[in-house]
């Protein structure tokens, strides 16, 4: 994985309009204008000054760099629109990759590519456009998607059979279970993967944007608005991923409902409707039902989406999945840190086996790689993992006890959860939720009943 990010990094240098290194505090160590039209301030001018005062109207929400230095890991072909001013706005593709040595994050470097239709430069259809819109692909495939979870390797295989086909598809699971990789991996297995896949976080959208970014605008419908394509039109041929659809404006479901159905889309001060061929993968990191009870997601567009459903289930609830990933993220460390780490003492394994993980394989990625930035020997040990971690496992027993729990109490709790688990898992459907448990049926209702559970 650590090499294949290397190669796609050099993939983006081949159509880039800037090329910047910042340190981990955001200042800008190297700039290289190509044909940054965002800042007219020259390579010479703007060494050593925070990224965030040569490009003001980022953030530390919005930038993809300073996303990166926050979080540790790559972003790839982000799909971004800058509000560079009220009259000018510019669409671009960034790619962020960490700079890190074995002790510490040093800085990020980004590769940006304008995608706006400059005549100089984007015309649509022209060969660099399109060389820019290759460089759209997918970056995972299924065989990224590490597990030993029997119920996860089941969605793997329903998802691929799903790939082959053109139906919509939402995926539900917690931040950090893995969403996006089920994402890039359906639209590789697809008929589309040779066109653009365009991810979008609907979450990082501003609202004075979100229906210019998705459908793009005509010049002069606002003041200083300029023929710019949506990511709708970007995505023809090929695959739209809506990550956290559930934060898109109530009132945007319906716009966006009316372009899945109708299959076109018209620009902001247009009158023509234009054609487009894109399936829509959407995912949220909240429950659909919840949100459907909450009037947040509207029932139309759900079942519009919903044609293909899978719920990604959070690591806690696959404890198998956490010694195999373990070693397949020290194995993946030992490549990128030059290390020869062998693994976990048994008091490190027990405590990371206990832990809740709230931020599901994301968190443990991050756990284990700052442990290879402690570790003086060849085995990870407690004093190596994060103290809040350390923190959980001692107050584990202490609120269990302070409860006044007797064993049986803390046996039956456990069983209760386990059948509600199992409900959840068959869409409430008892003789499921009995063979998935392994149990006769009427020992299923008889347990629903006594511990007053309904379907």
């Amino acid at each position: 994985m650590y090499y294949e990010q290397l190669n796609q990094m050099k993939e983006n240098f081949k159509q880039t309009d800037l090329i910047c290194i910042v340190d981990k505090k955001g200042n800008i160590l190297y700039y290289n204008n190509y044909n940054d039209v965002c800042n007219k301030l020259g390579s010479n001018d703007v060494i050593g000054m925070p990224l965030l005062e040569v490009y003001p109207w980022l953030s530390n929400e919005t930038s993809t760099v300073l996303k990166v230095i926050e979080k540790g890991e790559p972003i790839v072909n982000e799909l971004q629109c800058y509000e560079v001013n009220k009259s000018f706005t510019v669409n671009a593709i960034n790619s962020a990759f960490p700079l890190k040595n074995k002790s510490d994050l040093l800085g990020a470097v980004i590769v940006s590519t304008n995608l706006d239709e400059k005549p100089h430069k984007m015309k649509k259809n022209s060969r660099i456009h399109k060389e820019a819109l290759a460089t759209l692909h997918a970056k995972y495939t299924f065989n990224d998607i590490v597990t030993v979870s029997e119920g996860l390797n089941l969605t793997k295989i329903q998802l691929k059979k799903a790939a082959l086909k053109d139906s919509n598809i939402l995926i539900y699971g917690e931040t950090g279970t893995g969403k996006e990789l089920f994402a890039h991996s359906i639209h590789n297995d697809s008929s589309r993967r040779n066109f653009p896949l365009v991810a979008q976080n609907c979450a990082a959208i501003p609202s004075t944007l979100i229906e210019s970014i998705l459908f793009g605008t005509t010049k002069g419908s606002f003041t200083g608005a300029e023929d710019k394509q949506g990511i709708f039109e970007i995505a023809d041929g090929g695959t739209l991923f809506l990550d956290e659809i559930n934060s898109m404006p109530i009132e945007m479901q319906v716009k966006l409902l009316r372009v899945i159905e109708e299959r076109t889309v018209r620009r902001i001060g247009d009158h023509r409707d234009i054609p487009i061929n894109v399936r829509v993968i959407a995912s949220t990191n909240e429950n659909p039902m919840n949100l459907l009870k909450e009037k947040r997601f509207r029932e139309d567009l759900f079942y519009r989406l919903n044609v293909v459903s899978v719920e990604i289930p959070p690591l806690r609830k696959r404890k198998e999945d956490i010694d195999y990933l373990c070693s397949y993220f020290i194995n993946y460390y030992n490549q990128a840190f030059g290390e020869n780490i062998t693994g976990l003492d048994s008091e490190a394994r027990k405590i990371l086996n206990n832990y809740g993980w709230p931020g599901n394989v994301r968190e443990l990625r991050n756990c284990i790689e700052g442990a290879f930035n402690l570790v003086d020997g060849s085995i990870i040990t407690p004093k190596e993992l994060p103290t809040y971690i350390l923190a959980s496992e001692e107050d584990a027993p202490i609120k269990k006890l302070s409860d006044g729990n007797s064993l049986m109490d803390l046996v039956e709790q456990y069983e209760k959860e386990i059948l509600k688990d199992a409900l959840v898992k068959t869409h409430f459907n008892i003789a499921k939720a009995a063979r998935l448990l392994a149990i006769p049926r009427q020992s299923f209702y008889n347990k629903m009943k006594k511990y007053k559970l309904q379907t």
